[in-house]
């Protein structure tokens, strides 16, 4: 039996009394977190009653500058790749490589990171992220090596990977009575540090370089690491907690192996939606102008297409963790999402005259990462079981990403059309829409045998 002591090292995260912009107020009292929280009578987690935000803004203010340093080595260097190619000489092998390291480095993050989050805590491993991602960004610009720009790019993109497994842990263990809201502006956040250094590439290369244009975002991963060190520091039994745990107190998720992974519906229906979800987006990312031009489209015709289609992202990353996390069944919800994209593939295979109408109800199904990643924390009890779970299936959800594009181009090749590319991708669709059951379902990862 565990002592009163013993409970408060195990489940107390250690959040600081005060925070930047707090301490005007007065001192607070300590912040205390609930134990992990019961099923309800549904079978799916309690919520528990909210807290004030005071103590955990510093933390909230590091998941934003967290989140919007995520993206940047994926979209920041495309735009001036020219540019890069000149000074580097990276060659087509070498953009080839490169196209392909942000989903190979995303997704042995996916399986690597969860065994390091729950040894050292996911503050501590946000600020393990954010340092490598920091390192490779800055030391990829130094020489004029294709070999160094590739290998320092990779270490860049395995810390933002990190970064991706360790957002949900984060907002699960300081914000678990803020999930709908904290796993908003991860998304939205995410979504925003894609898009912003792609449209500032091109300005900042002219001003000051392409290198200075890449290497400026490290200071953004400092700074985003800062909170998480005071948040290591002020929780310094963080990592010995985790330690004790592996005595035999830890939860059932710290023991999950491969077999459980695959055998629970959680983690396996998890995984399985992200990998079909991975799918279909990056083969519309790499295909989808291309298929509308082959209906007919001019080029720019099907850029505004493919533009419909990416907006959607920002928009959805928004409003689905609010309202997933507000649905007493949220199986509906990510129905909509494959549902979205086999209407979308039917509407461009069968009437292309209304293209701007299918790019826009395809696009709807962006919103199945933002659903994904608010349901591995709906459905797990701990930080350590959202960490197992959000690694397990962003590893084979980046798997199957990787895929998506090179299965597009094959099957078109093969088949000579896109045609039979879109049918495959509906099928995936439907095997997606099982898995959301499976997410879904009023169980508990860490309850499963």
């Amino acid at each position: 039996m565990r002592t009163k002591d013993q409970e408060a090292s195990a489940h107390q995260p250690s959040t600081p009394s005060t925070a930047a912009g707090a301490d005007s107020a007065g001192p607070a009292a300590p912040a205390r977190t609930e134990d992990p929280p019961s099923a309800n009578q549904d079978g799916g987690p309690s919520k528990p009653e909210p807290k004030p935000w005071r103590g955990r803004i510093l933390y909230f203010v590091g998941l934003i500058i967290m989140a919007l340093s995520l993206r940047h080595a994926v979209t920041g260097i495309s735009p001036i790749l020219n540019r890069v190619q000149e000074d580097v000489a990276l060659g087509a092998a070498g953009a080839t490589v490169l196209g392909m390291l942000p989903t190979i480095a995303f997704g042995v993050a996916g399986f690597v990171a969860p065994i390091f989050i729950r040894r050292l805590g996911p503050a501590r491993m946000a600020v393990v992220a954010m340092a490598l991602g920091a390192l490779g960004t800055v030391l990829r610009v130094l020489g004029d090596s294709a070999a160094g720009f590739l290998v320092f790019g990779a270490i860049a993109l395995f810390g933002m990977g990190i970064g991706n497994v360790v957002g949900p842990p984060l907002v699960k263990r300081y914000f678990p009575d803020r999930q709908g809201a904290a796993m908003t502006v991860l998304t939205l956040m995410t979504q925003a540090g894609a898009t912003v250094p792609a449209m500032l590439a091109v300005p900042m290369s002219n001003a000051a370089g392409w290198r200075v244009s890449i290497t400026s975002y490290a200071v953004l991963m400092v700074l985003a690491a800062l909170p998480w060190i005071a948040a290591s520091i002020r929780s310094g039994k963080e990592g010995s907690a985790a330690a004790a745990n592996a005595g035999g107190n830890q939860p059932a998720a710290q023991k999950a192996g491969l077999r459980k992974l695959f055998t629970n519906p959680i983690s396996l229906g998890g995984a399985i939606f992200y990998g079909m979800a991975a799918l279909n987006t990056y083969a519309m990312l790499a295909w989808l102008p291309t298929i509308f031009q082959a209906q007919g489209l001019s080029e720019a015709e099907a850029a505004g297409m493919y533009s419909i289609y990416t907006f959607l992202t920002l928009p959805m990353a928004l409003i689905t963790p609010i309202v997933a996390t507000r649905m007493k069944n949220p199986f509906w919800l990510g129905l909509l999402f494959p549902a979205a994209s086999i209407i979308g593939y039917l509407g461009i295979m069968t009437a292309p005259g209304a293209a701007a109408v299918w790019a826009f109800v395809a696009g709807i199904s962006g919103g199945a990462f933002p659903f994904a990643m608010v349901m591995f924390n709906l459905r797990t009890r701990t930080p350590e079981g959202s960490s197992t779970v959000t690694g397990f299936g962003l590893g084979i959800g980046y798997a199957f990403g990787t895929v998506g594009p090179l299965l597009g181009g094959l099957l078109s090749t093969l088949s000579g059309g896109w045609t039979l590319p879109l049918v495959v991708l509906i099928a995936a669709a439907v095997v997606m829409a099982v898995a959301a059951r499976m997410l879904t379902g009023n169980r508990i990862f860490e309850d499963a045998a």
